[in-house]
């Protein structure tokens, strides 16, 4: 059942609709939207595939997404599986789950409890919990916090969906003012104030105040710039 008006694009159960710009923008159950969609709530329980980009300015996605454009949203919450084809753009962005971007994300407050799979990621600050392998190229900031937590619940649902079992962060470049990284295989660290946890393999370190390396960790190069 699909219904549309001026102000509201809600599809409920099984349906579709064209995009637009609407007040609410609502999807409980399956769906599927044809076009960009501009609104100021986009709200998900259940599954979804958007054909074209979001803009909104709060948006809450419980379930399954695809959406082959951009998506930018002041304050987003996921929890679930998602894939953005294009930018991940915001102000507060926290994800819970597993969420792939193909292009960059930008933000102030970058929080993540699961699987990442991105090419750029930038914001002020950053805070990734990992429960499963990520994949991240490259990941500036001014506060930067990568820790391992694994947890049993998540980790019953990565073997449920056949995902290979992992707590490891594999990045190119890590730049921020305070760095502190775990499980993390990195080619370059470099910030202010560095600390390498258990689990890491670094290739090379640059910092120019303060350095810390744990016991478990690895770090070919060593620089104070």
């Amino acid at each position: 059942m699909e219904k549309e008006s001026r102000r509201n694009l809600i599809i409920s159960g099984l349906g579709s609709s064209n995009g637009g710009t609407v007040r609410l923008a609502k999807i409980e159950g399956i769906g599927r939207v044809d076009g960009d969609i501009i609104c100021n709530d986009f709200i998900l329980n259940g599954k979804a595939d958007v054909h074209g980009s979001i803009k909104a300015s709060t948006t809450d996605i419980k379930g399954t997404a695809a959406v082959k454009g951009n998506l930018h949203s002041d304050r987003l919450h996921i929890h679930g599986k998602v894939t953005i084809e294009g930018d991940l753009i915001g102000e507060n962005i926290q994800l819970n789950g597993m969420v792939s971007v193909k292009g960059k994300c930008e933000t102030e407050k970058f929080n993540m409890c699961g699987r990442l799979q991105m090419g750029v990621l930038n914001a002020g600050n950053i805070q990734i919990t990992l429960q499963g392998n990520s994949n991240i190229a490259e990941i500036g900031g001014e506060h930067i916090q990568i820790r391992k937590q694994p947890g049993i619940d998540f980790a019953k649902w990565l073997k449920v969906l056949s995902i290979p079992l992992g707590n490891k962060l594999t990045a190119k470049i890590i730049e921020g003012d305070n760095v502190c990284v775990e499980y993390t295989t990195a080619e370059v660290v470099r910030g202010t104030n560095v600390t390498i946890g258990s689990g890491c393999e670094i290739g090379l370190v640059e910092y120019k105040a303060k350095f810390l390396q744990e016991k478990g960790s690895k770090v070919n190069r060593l620089e104070q710039i």
